[in-house]
């Protein structure tokens, strides 16, 4: 945001705002140079002088569809509401500013009348004209629609792509460039490519990987050095394995870091998107790899970033604000508190508690309620399952890779299959290609035959005693993912006052898995 000394009357001052969707489709789409200069016209036109500039930055959207947030566009709306310094609002085109339809444009018109406020555009738009008000309401729910439009369009288009297995756009993974529509290796970046994919499948750690690189002066993509966390999306990447992709939005509206691989809606099977640097089936094996690694460092026999000490981290809420809790390490045990408190946040009744003395109640309570389910309930099952992985870690990491490569080979046979129907395998490549997968695939059918399928026992979860001694036994990050498949919050309200001792039964209530808020005792 850009600003001058402030001379005038605010009736007799002006601000400009400018924004672009992207750099794409020139026509209506001006440039902000070319907003602004139109602008800055108008502006002499209408005899004010221009104190303030807002840029939104390129790619903003600004439709309630995109969720991008539009900073300098709320700052320039609060300040006019203010009129502190200007009294107009100048905009290229108010639809293009703003694309949430009706109902925000009714409520910008109302309050612009009462106060004297007003957004100009270029086009003739004046909030301020009450002659004007039908048809900017209709004009901005007719801009609304067209952005839901497009949107929609755009998904749609994507989905075809998506399910045709062609690239959806944007950069391709490292080593690899996109042809017609499809992933095959870059000829200059592959071979790096490949040596990371082989290192990978060789069991080296990815920050021995990432020493290599950057030792030996490789850059990324983008011309930098090599980081894990960039090593680490690029060898996940559905596309690297030749496989198309899918991102969904978190619960908060964002999306998930890490893609997955999309699967036909019909058949399940991956599709697939052209050549990569690995095959599906060395992508399972990378997978499994850095799984089991994670695992490793969850046991401690891996070193690298320290753990969370908190057995209730993830559940642990503070009753009076809802906000998680924070471990102090304070005193011989430490303690739990509001992450307000901690944060240096507001919370009215803030709360805090003996490491030892909650951890121990939720223990009880989670081992009791668990003793009071049936044997066949979904979450006694799920956490059965979980307990079974524990008892026997090495059958369950057999059969994890033992279907893991099953499943590879059927996205290979797949993806084969699609290489014949296109064309662009021959004939006589097709079928030696399919019958030496069929070969594969029937070997590791039959390899995941032969392990045994293990007993799904509960009694140890039903027995509570025999669970306290398991429970005792088992490292903290697994206790710490058990207790959410029962419990979905614990939450903890404020002692009486300074002095008195931790009483779980009056201060402690839990939200049990699918169940309604529990009841204190006080």
């Amino acid at each position: 945001m850009a600003s001058s000394q402030v001379t005038a009357s605010p009736d007799r001052c002006a601000a400009i705002y400018v924004r672009r969707s992207s750099r794409k489709d020139l026509g209506l789409n001006r440039s902000l140079m070319e907003q602004e200069a139109d602008c800055r016209a108008l502006a002499e036109r209408f005899g004010l002088d221009v104190v303030r500039l807002y840029s939104e930055r390129e790619g903003t959207g600004a439709s309630n569809r995109s969720r991008k947030a539009r900073p300098q566009w709320e700052a320039a709306l609060a300040d006019l509401d203010k009129g502190g310094d200007f009294h107009t609002l100048i905009v290229w085109s108010l639809d293009r500013a703003d694309r949430r339809g009706a109902d925000t444009l009714a409520g910008l018109l109302t309050r612009h009348a009462a106060s004297g406020r007003r957004i100009i555009a270029c086009d003739g738009t004046d909030t301020s004209d009450e002659r004007q008000r039908l048809s900017i309401i209709i004009r901005g729910e007719i801009a609304r629609e067209e952005a839901e439009n497009t949107a929609k369009r755009v998904a749609r288009t994507k989905a075809t792509r998506r399910a045709d297995g062609r690239w959806l756009g944007g950069r391709p993974p490292y080593g690899l460039q996109i042809v017609d529509g499809h992933v095959e290796p870059d000829p200059e970046t592959a071979p790096i490519a490949r040596r990371i994919a082989e290192e990978a499948l060789a069991g080296r750690s990815l920050w021995e990987i990432v020493q290599g690189l950057n030792a030996d002066g490789i850059a990324t993509a983008r011309g930098g050095q090599w980081r894990t966390n960039t090593l680490s999306q690029l060898v996940r990447s559905p596309a690297f394995a030749g496989l198309q992709s899918v991102r969904e939005r978190t619960a908060s509206g964002g999306w998930r870091a890490v893609a997955e691989v999309y699967r036909d809606p019909e058949t399940r099977d991956p599709v697939t998107i052209g050549e990569g640097i690995i095959t599906p089936t060395e992508r399972a094996l990378i997978m499994r790899r850095l799984a089991d690694r994670s695992a490793e460092r969850a046991r401690g026999q891996v070193r690298g970033r320290k753990g969370s000490k908190a057995l209730l981290g993830p559940i642990a809420r503070c009753r009076t604000c809802g906000r998680r809790s924070a471990l102090s390490s304070g005193g011989t045990t430490g303690s739990y508190r509001c992450a307000s408190l901690a944060a240096g946040n507001p919370c009215e009744r803030p709360f805090s508690a003996p490491r030892g003395g909650l951890d121990d109640y939720v223990t009880g309570r989670f081992l009791s309620y668990l003793a009071t389910l049936e044997p066949d309930d979904e979450r006694l099952v799920a956490i059965a399952e979980r307990w079974t992985a524990h008892v026997d870690p090495a059958s369950d990491v057999e059969r994890r890779a033992a279907q893991a490569a099953l499943d590879a080979v059927d996205a290979d046979l797949a993806r084969a299959r699609r290489l014949a129907v296109a064309g662009i395998l021959t004939e006589d490549e097709a079928a030696v290609e399919l019958r030496r997968l069929r070969s594969h695939r029937a070997k590791a059918a039959e390899e995941l035959a032969a392990l045994p399928t293990g007993t799904l026992d509960v009694a140890p979860l039903l027995d509570l005693a025999q669970s306290r001694e398991a429970w005792d036994a088992l490292p903290l990050d697994e206790r710490r993912e058990l207790l959410p498949l029962a419990i979905d919050e614990v939450r903890v309200g404020p002692a009486k006052g300074r002095g008195y001792r931790f009483t779980p039964e009056e201060r402690v209530t839990f939200v049990w898995a699918g169940e309604e808020l529990e009841r204190t005792n006080n």
